[in-house]
């Protein structure tokens, strides 16, 4: 699951993209990416504003060792749903040096024509940071994070609270011989103030009595829907942050690689025009290919 805006869902697997519209039971498959032979590659589903357009963002790192000085900066690709292909932007030049994109498996953020990842600054900063694509001018900017609060290869995840950029922050600890990390606490975070790095306010803390669970996302009520992963199945359940009660909502799936992704849902007629199943336009940019 790369991501879902607005309704409209991106599923990824060995570079063959769908896009998914549950509303008017309509999907197509995307052409194959011009860029390709790249890796790593980092992959977001946003909806661009200024433009009235959804798009696919593909950040393919030509350099593993993306740490250092002189590093090749990355190649950035966007599949725009009105163009119906895939386009090499000029995003690349904007990229800041010495940031990596956490590898930790979750969803970018997208929210207003944006999509963020959680990153590392692995220069004089040393600490864990937000990177964001614009989707209008296909610019990378960096969000700070409250100073000294998260450290290199924090466990963060981007998200959106009431309509705000949020960060959902784990703390883990190691347990048994194994060294399996479970969930020692949760913060959740919310920047009060668009592009505001002092606007940063920790909204709440989650501490339960749970060794391996995750936030899956937020209802409109504020309460938190989570998942508690178990050897034999995993467990819905949704905790009220002010009186901190947990609701068991019941099992579901049949073991602990079960998979689950949770997203606010709204009807909307994207992909209508677009035949089902059908590969959009294959006028693409020339192939590129690093090594």
């Amino acid at each position: 699951m790369v991501g879902s805006v607005n309704g409209l869902f991106c599923l990824y697997e060995e570079n063959r993209f769908i896009l998914w519209n549950p509303c008017i039971r309509k999907f197509i498959t995307l052409p194959k990416p011009s860029v390709t032979g790249l890796f790593p590659c980092y992959l977001a589903l946003g909806f661009d504003s200024r433009n009235n357009d959804y798009k696919v963002v593909r950040i393919a790192h030509q350099l593993v060792k993306i740490r250092s000085e002189g590093a090749k900066p990355p190649l950035v690709e966007v599949y725009s749903v009105t163009e119906g292909s895939w386009r090499i932007t000029s995003g690349g030049d904007s990229y800041p040096a010495k940031i990596t994109i956490s590898n930790w498996p979750h969803q970018a953020a997208s929210l207003n024509g944006a999509v963020y990842f959680p990153a590392n600054d692995w220069g004089e900063a040393q600490s864990s940071v937000v990177l964001s694509f614009d989707l209008g001018d296909e610019v990378f900017r960096v969000i700070s994070l409250p100073n000294g609060k998260f450290k290199l290869n924090a466990r963060i995840v981007t998200s959106v609270f009431k309509g705000l950029l949020s960060l959902i922050c784990y703390e883990h600890q190691l347990m048994g011989e194994y060294y399996m990390c479970s969930v020692k606490s949760c913060s959740v975070w919310v920047m009060k103030e668009s592009g505001d790095v002092d606007s940063w306010t920790k909204q709440f803390n989650i501490d339960l009595d749970m060794q391996y669970w995750k936030v899956l996302g937020f209802w409109k009520n504020d309460h938190i829907l989570g998942q508690k992963i178990q050897l034999d199945a995993s467990m819905l359940f949704s905790y009220d942050p002010e009186s901190q009660q947990v609701n068991n909502l019941g099992f579901y799936g049949s073991s602990w690689y079960s998979y689950s992704y949770a997203d606010n849902y709204v009807e909307n007629l994207v992909l209508l025009d677009k035949p089902n199943d059908a590969v959009s336009k294959r006028k693409v940019s020339t192939k590129r290919k690093c090594r």
